[in-house]
Formats: C-alpha cells, structure tokens, sequence
C-alpha cells in the first residue's frame, strides 16, 4: 500500500475542510431574509405560516387604505394592499405588515422585562441584551441610538435605550 499517496489525499481533504470552515462565517448575512425577524417568523414568510409558527392569543388585521377587515387566510391568499396587523403574544404586543400574503415588516417593542427571553432573533438575541451584545451578534451597524443592518432587500433596526436593546424592528425594502 502506498502510504505516501494516502497521507496526500487526507492532507489535502483536512486542509479543503479547514479552508472551507475559515470562509464560513457565523456573522450576520445581510442577503439571508431569515436574519430578518424574530422567533422563526422573517420577513418575506408568508403570514399564514408566520401566524401558525407564532400561536397569538388574538390577532387583527386591516387594510390601512381601505379600513377594511382581514382574516389571516385572505391574506395568504393575496388579499388587502398594504395590511396591518397587530398580534398579542400573552401580554405583548407585536405589529406586522402584510402585503401579496407576506410579510413586509415585523415591529416589536414594550416587551415587559420578565418576557425579554420568549422574543428572540435567528442570531439569538433577546429584548434587554446589551448593545455590546448586539454587536457581537449581528457586526457593526450604522447608527447610535438605532442600529441599523441592511442588504439589498431588506432591514433590520434595533432601539438602544440605556444600552440595551429596546426594540427590534425588520422590514423589506
């Protein structure tokens, strides 16, 4: 056996691994709508799914130019121009926009202190985490007091109040 070309094949094997785990990033990728949103639900879903993942306790939506009432399955289909909706999640509150049956923004905040860990982003960050925290997570944004995370299609922005995360907010561009 020749122990020379097989010492080859797992040096070259170990080192295309190491190659392709050093290109691979854990940080945020601002092209992935996966990164936008909060508890498994992203921007782009579609809110039939979204609604299933979520489980509200009440949720309402309506159209805000025409003012007229959606129920979740219209919307999957395709229904309203530009709907609003709001969701209760136990005691908090989260607001979505649908258009064409997906979502065009996900909004959450006032989240209280003891239900921070329940609101999550795909990264794993919390409602309360630190700023610092958020950088670690997500890179360097843009902004101060509302940092700010964008590719081509969409947005992410976090409220920072007394260095902590205070809000969290996704939309498409």
């Amino acid at each position: 056996m020749n122990y020379t070309r097989y010492f080859r094949i797992v040096a070259i094997f170990l080192l295309t691994v190491i190659v392709l785990q050093a290109c691979s990033s854990n940080g945020f990728d601002a092209e992935n709508q996966k990164e936008y949103g909060i508890n498994g639900v992203y921007v782009g879903q579609n809110i039939k799914e979204a609604i299933d993942i979520l489980g509200p306790t009440k949720a309402d939506f309506m159209d805000m130019v025409s003012r007229q009432s959606y129920t979740v399955d219209q919307m999957s289909a395709g229904a309203g121009e530009a709907v609003m909706g709001m969701l209760l999640l136990d005691r908090t509150q989260l607001i979505l926009k649908v258009k064409a049956g997906k979502l065009q923004s996900i909004m959450l905040g006032g989240v209280a202190q003891e239900d921070a860990q329940k609101f999550k982003t795909m990264r794993g960050l919390s409602m309360y985490d630190s700023a610092e925290q958020l950088k670690k997570l997500y890179g360097e944004g843009t902004g101060d007091k509302e940092i700010t995370y964008q590719g081509s299609h969409s947005k992410a922005s976090f409220g920072i109040v007394d260095n902590k995360v205070a809000w969290m907010r996704f939309d498409s561009l």
